[in-house]
């Protein structure tokens, strides 16, 4: 096989190694950092919002392109007044990632009509509900948070969390860096077989 023929062999070997590390899988495990506070307020009526009890410690695996989603946090209301009341809540919530690493954090919040124990049209909107997040060597993820205006309806409601993976990190395996290596030797071994002898 010619010297240009190996080269060009390296070259496909090389990119295949490549392509298969970008569409590797990604290993997700929800942080302990994850916590979502309620900072409610409700006129004739108790507004609870409570971080989902099974979410710290959830694993899961993605290829890129896929989504997961989690089941973020309750938002619960009982209405002490029969005729109605008028409900304003507020949550200050964080999505931490163990692995592959990362968060997503911001405030949110919005208002809803309690009428005969079940709320109607109940909003949620957040200060940010998308976010891009990198890791490792061109990794990225995105985390999307549940919000709408006819979001919070009944008298519980559970918010959601989406997470998509968008690339996986493409280091470039030793295996690649030996293959290189060692078309560089052959190279450097046929350039000396074709320098001429010294007189």
């Amino acid at each position: 096989m010619s010297f240009l023929n190996i080269c060009k062999s390296a070259v496909l070997a090389v990119g295949l190694t490549a392509g298969s590390a970008y569409a590797a899988t990604v290993d997700f495990l929800v942080g302990t950092d994850t916590e979502v506070n309620d900072i409610s307020a409700c006129l004739g009526c108790d507004v609870t919002v409570m971080q989902n009890l099974g979410l710290e410690g959830t694993a899961f695996s993605l290829n890129p392109g896929q989504t997961q989603t989690l089941a973020f946090f309750d938002i619960t209301a009982e209405t002490n007044n029969p005729f109605g009341a008028i409900g304003v809540y507020g949550v200050d919530a964080t999505l931490a990632f163990a692995d592959p690493g990362g968060s997503a954090s911001s405030v949110g919040g919005g208002g809803f009509i309690n009428l005969a124990g079940s709320i109607s049209l109940g909003a949620l909107v957040w200060d940010q509900h998308e976010f891009t997040i990198g890791f490792g060597n061109g990794g990225q993820y995105t985390v999307m948070f549940d919000q709408g205006i006819d979001l919070i309806l009944g008298t519980a409601t559970t918010v959601y969390a989406n997470v998509r993976l968008d690339a996986s990190p493409v280091p470039l395996p030793a295996s690649a860096l030996l293959l290189l290596a060692g078309v560089g030797g052959l190279g450097a071994m046929r350039f000396r077989k074709k320098k001429p002898s010294a007189v």
